[in-house]
């Protein structure tokens, strides 16, 4: 089956017109109705998002291929199909921010989705010119009121080239109070921190106070930042310097292309995202 992302603890799988989640705590699955015949998910395209935990009232899931929008409304028995507008390019992720959908396309587009009362998809103005580098391959992370962007870029490149370059996670906070918004250098993450995937169908999500379970804040937590079997993760600290020694950047479900959709990366999971705990 091909893996379209995770979602409040559910793993996503399509195949042709079968879908079917995966509680990732529990192996539990749901089996939702058929999709459409030649809806184009997986293979180079899909990605989902379930818009609240399975369980709450008015739970959806969103698919999405180059070409259309899937919406499933959870304990009904099929979905609905909407057209994008998007010229088939490939949705680059997908976050839920202040109880909106977003996604980013390749050409790193932002988009408001509107599922109520009619289906609505529109483009979010946005000058790029505050920073130094377009990016090539961000994160987008919802952090409490703020829609933040990270990067991770090269900072120095020695004569014996990209292999032996030093890179460094930028944070971007995305300014709304201005027409077009605009993305704004953030120094420091105060007391949050950041937690990424290099497949970017995975949830990106922030945690407040991190100290509380003994974590660090002003630290981006990286799963499976090196492409080393005994590190599964790596935290790094805001403006760290982060050698190039074998990092993951080219995974199949990133640069390469074709990207080889059955294949999961490493990601992390929230359980408060899930199980609605308060700590």
């Amino acid at each position: 089956m091909h893996y379209l992302g995770c979602s409040y603890g559910y793993l996503i799988f399509t195949y042709e017109e079968d879908c079917l989640l995966v509680d990732a705590y529990t192996g539990a699955k749901v089996k939702t109705p058929n999709l459409p015949c030649d809806n184009e998910l997986g293979f180079t395209s899909g990605i989902g998002i379930l818009t609240a935990p399975l369980s709450s009232p008015n739970s959806c899931l969103l698919l999405f291929s180059r070409a259309s929008m899937f919406e499933w409304q959870v304990g009904t028995n099929s979905w609905s199909v909407h057209p994008l507008d998007l010229d088939r390019e490939r949705i680059h992720q997908i976050v839920s921010f202040k109880g909106h959908i977003l996604v980013i396309d390749a050409l790193m587009r932002l988009h408001r989705v509107q599922l109520t009362p009619q289906f609505r998809m529109q483009e979010i103005a946005i000058m790029w010119r505050s920073l130094q580098v377009f990016p090539v391959n961000p994160w987008l992370v919802a952090c409490g009121d703020m829609l933040l962007m990270v990067e991770l870029t090269y900072r120095s490149v020695s004569s014996f080239g990209l292999d032996d370059a030093s890179r460094i996670f930028e944070v971007f906070r995305l300014d709304f109070s201005v027409e077009p918004a605009k993305w704004v250098k953030m120094e420091k993450l105060e007391n949050q921190a950041l937690f990424v995937s290099y497949d970017k169908r995975n949830p990106a999500f922030s945690c407040m106070n991190p100290e509380r379970w003994g974590g660090k804040s002003n630290c981006i937590y990286v799963a499976r930042l090196f492409d080393d079997q005994d590190e599964a993760w790596t935290a790094v600290e805001l403006g760290q310097l982060v050698r190039n020694r074998g990092t993951c950047h080219n995974m199949m479900y990133s640069f390469t292309f074709p990207p080889d959709y059955s294949q999961i990366g490493s990601l992390w999971l929230f359980p408060s995202l899930v199980y609605g705990a308060s700590q």
